[in-house]
């Protein structure tokens, strides 16, 4: 049932990204029908032909095709013949109008985007219930738990040891912040020998289910630097750590626990993580807007950065099934809008990956026109269809490699540690 419903998230999450990329289409049709640029077709989806309708005395053929994933307009002027007897006079190719015309119709797609992307987004703020962590010591208990039995309470603070030295716990653990939360802990092994340790404190990314986890450090003096115990942490029996809470900025409060494992496995021992909830109200909802706009498009040019200077690699990059994954565990572990603000996330991103001057995008387009308008030469056009066609040829078979990656992570390996 699982795996199903996972399946499910993923050909809705296709379907969605379908309807972001025809929405970029679409723009690219609006702008052109404005100029009186001939538009053959405008088709949802890939592939082979399912439907297809056109007016009568129309020009623009709309199709529905096989594959359910992404769309196209096709203009006089791209390289498209016209239909048989069909005559149309070469003004009203997309190349015989004006370049700032033609420059408008290429940058409608991704205008569209980040129109579509700020309406999301205001749609995830203002009809949604929106969740926050507290803040990461503030905690809640669990009652009859191992700490609400050592004491502790809920909105209680934690009091926490200074983590600037441990940036590279943040990193061991994929960026997800973390604090120390006790400096020496004793670790218990099932032959009773034992072990002095530093404990870190790591907060689920859940709202609706807030727990804190701990993980286990030695720390090399000489280095400066974090080593996860894991050579011994599947043999734990148990773990003994002091925990403190502030009274006030002088002033903490000891909270001896032990931890004893069961089968090798640490119990939930009952620190949650708060979690605030509200909502925005109008006025609020549309300032939220443009911060998650502004906080979507910085992402993106961190992300393009990082791919670029190799600070992520292939191994790290995610496609339609990885990312179909993720819309999968927002909404198993956040909430809504989280899942929305993902949509805007990717129409932001779809936004501005068209806009990059690699072949086949709109971006490489736009620089064509901006070189010819300035140079007032006409780059030969079996010249530019050649180097659109090998983009686009690397662009697919970068996504097919992506997809393959994805395949095998999520679905494959997810199917064979399920039949173990």
């Amino acid at each position: 049932m699982g795996f199903l419903m996972t399946v499910l998230y993923i050909l809705l999450f296709l379907v969605c990204l379908s309807v972001l990329i025809i929405v970029h289409e679409l723009g690219h049709l609006t702008a052109a029908k404005i100029f009186k640029v001939y538009c053959l077709e405008f088709s949802c989806g890939m592939g082979p032909l399912l439907w297809k309708h056109k007016k009568k005395n129309g020009e623009t053929q709309f199709s529905l095709r096989a594959i359910p994933f992404g769309g196209y307009v096709s203009m006089y002027g791209e390289g498209v013949e016209l239909p048989e007897g069909v005559q149309v006079d070469s003004s009203r190719s997309l190349h015989g109008i004006k370049k700032w015309k033609q420059a408008i119709i290429l940058l409608a797609g991704v205008t569209m985007n980040a129109v579509l992307a700020l309406f999301v987004f205001f749609i995830g703020n203002i009809a949604c219930e929106q969740h926050s962590f507290v803040y990461i010591n503030q905690i809640d208990v669990v009652d009859d738990s191992i700490c609400s039995s050592a004491g502790l309470k809920r909105h209680d603070i934690l009091s926490l040891v200074d983590k600037e030295i441990w940036d590279d716990v943040d990193e061991i653990n994929g960026g997800v912040r973390s604090c120390m939360l006790s400096e020496t802990a004793t670790v218990t092994l099932n032959d009773d020998s034992t072990h002095t340790t530093r404990v870190v404190l790591i907060p689920a990314t859940s709202y609706k289910n807030p727990y804190y986890s701990f993980k286990f450090y030695e720390y090399d003096e000489e280095t400066k630097g974090a080593i996860q115990t894991v050579s011994y942490v599947e043999n734990i029996k148990s773990i003994d750590m002091n925990l403190k809470t502030k009274v006030d900025e002088n002033t903490s409060v000891d909270h001896p626990i032990t931890i004893v494992f069961e089968d090798g496995k640490m119990p939930d021992f009952g620190l949650r993580i708060n979690v605030e909830t509200y909502r925005y109200s109008f006025g609020e909802a549309i300032g939220q807007t443009f911060k998650d706009f502004g906080r979507s498009a910085t992402a993106v040019f961190d992300g393009l950065g990082a791919m670029i200077t190799g600070k992520v690699g292939v191994d790290q990059m995610s496609g339609i099934v990885g990312i179909g994954f993720e819309a999968k565990t927002i909404l198993d572990e956040l909430d809504v809008a989280t899942f929305i603000f993902l949509w805007g996330l990717i129409s932001v991103n779809l936004a501005i990956f068209n806009l990059l001057p690699f072949p086949g995008l709109d971006g490489w387009q736009l620089l064509v026109l901006i070189v010819e308008g300035i140079t007032h030469k006409k780059i030969p056009d079996k010249v530019k269809n050649i180097v659109s066609f090998i983009g686009l040829v690397i662009l697919l078979l970068f996504m097919a490699f992506i997809l393959f990656k994805d395949v095998w992570k999520y679905i494959i390996q997810g199917l064979f540690i399920g039949l173990l």
